[in-house]
């Protein structure tokens, strides 16, 4: 080998460990991970809980929807001239 090629290689070498380490450590912060953002839970559609509430209605006419309330879509029935208020939590249960 010729002294260019060995100083080549002898650079390459020096100079690949500190690439990967730069590259690993990803933030200025050292060895500190930033936690997980939270993820808000899975809302079903206000059709899905409509379907849900029906079957709940037991045969009760379908008045109409209140919508969202806090984290349950509500929706109105009326059976026997009472009204009643179905609630259907929008996380799915």
């Amino acid at each position: 080998m010729t002294r260019l090629s060995v100083l080549f290689l002898t650079v390459l070498i020096a100079v690949a460990p500190v690439g990967a380490t730069a590259q690993d450590r990803g933030s200025r912060d050292g060895d500190r991970e930033r936690p997980a953002p939270q993820r808000e839970p899975r809302r079903i559609s206000e059709a899905e809980a409509q379907g849900i509430a029906r079957s709940r209605a037991g045969g009760a006419r379908f008045v109409g929807s209140l919508g969202l309330r806090g984290n349950s879509y509500v929706f109105r029935f009326e059976r026997d001239g009472r009204i009643i208020d179905i609630a259907v939590d929008s996380r799915g249960g």
